[in-house]
């Protein structure tokens, strides 16, 4: 008898744990935002336990009521024995309702798992892709960079946008009050932290190819990118790659190369998703040539002289996001 309340203990646990991880999926995608699912860094069952404390199960007991209210004669089509495939039967309707294709409700209407599945699916975010856009695009934009990216303030022709660069600032540097803000001496986090923006151009790497590994650097390149989706959640993100320095330039040095150049590019690109962060290569403009800036176009073999800056103006506009 103790064997047999032993093993029912042990399976009413397990149900709730299957029960509880679904509902900490949904959570997760839902609520939290965590729409890759990475198990370790938003556990499903603790997710669920997040939840249950932020009493999300009023917020669903309204939506059932409110959004996902459905026909009578629909929920008996989409028969549920329990509460779990209540909920799921109630997703499944909501999902038809908003045009879901491929749904097949006799295979999910009375399946939880499929049903998670099915939604994390179509939950894959909308990718953009690159437009032309008119000079008024920069209006509401906000520029984080080092001397290039002073220089664009200067000299690339640029009106309206948010400047907040200065010569050798680097990635390190974002929490340190390096910056000048309306008068006032300031950090990169700081200003973001008061002011929201629609477009944040970031462009630091080049004074920072003296300083440890390209792995270090991108730990912290990567860092400060999650802080500003973090202060910025409605801003679209643009990494620009930086610009290549001369090959003569290159040859001489051995830390700033565009070797290593090329290699803090390639690593920072990866954190692009092509729906709020993009990658745009400025070496890809008719300022570069052969893998290396065009000798002519700079006065020290590192910085553009001023009548090329609108070429990088230019290139900028035709990598434009259009959103709706």
């Amino acid at each position: 008898m103790k064997d047999k309340n032993c093993y029912t203990l042990l399976f009413m646990i397990a149900i709730s744990t299957i029960l509880f991880s679904i509902l900490g999926s949904y959570w997760n995608m839902q609520y939290y935002h965590q729409k890759d699912l990475d198990y370790f860094s938003s556990p499903p069952l603790a997710s669920a336990m997040r939840g249950l404390h932020d009493k999300l199960y009023l917020t669903e007991l309204h939506s059932l009521y409110a959004d996902y209210a459905v026909p009578t004669t629909t929920m008996n089509d989409l028969t549920a024995s329990s509460g779990a495939e209540l909920f799921a039967a109630n997703i499944v309707q909501s999902i038809l309702e908003n045009g879901g294709e491929g749904l097949s409700t006799t295979e999910l209407g009375s399946n939880p798992q499929e049903v998670m599945k099915y939604v994390i699916d179509q939950a894959e975010p909308v990718s953009y892709n690159f437009t032309t856009a008119s000079e008024d695009y920069f209006n509401d934009a906000c520029f984080i960079g080092d001397s290039r990216t002073v220089g664009i303030s200067q000299y690339a022709g640029i009106e309206g946008a948010t400047f907040l660069c200065q010569t050798s600032l680097s990635i390190y540097d974002y929490e340190k009050p390096k910056i000048t803000y309306e008068g006032e001496k300031t950090s990169v986090h700081d200003v973001l932290t008061t002011k929201q923006f629609a477009k944040i151009y970031l462009m630091l790497g080049i004074n920072e190819c003296g300083t440890g590994t390209a792995q270090y650097f991108f730990e912290h390149y990567r860092a400060v990118v999650e802080d500003i989706r973090r202060l910025q959640p409605d801003a679209l993100i643009f990494i620009q790659g930086n610009l290549l320095i001369t090959q003569s330039k290159s040859d001489e040095s051995t830390s700033i190369t565009n070797a290593n150049l090329m290699e803090r590019n390639a690593i920072i690109a990866t954190l692009a998703n092509q729906h709020d962060i993009f990658y745009i290569d400025i070496n890809e403009s008719s300022l570069c040539e052969n893998g290396a800036l065009v000798p002519e176009y700079t006065w020290d073999q590192i910085h553009i002289k001023a009548q090329y800056y609108p070429i990088w103006k230019s290139f900028l506009l035709e990598h434009a996001i259009i959103t709706n």
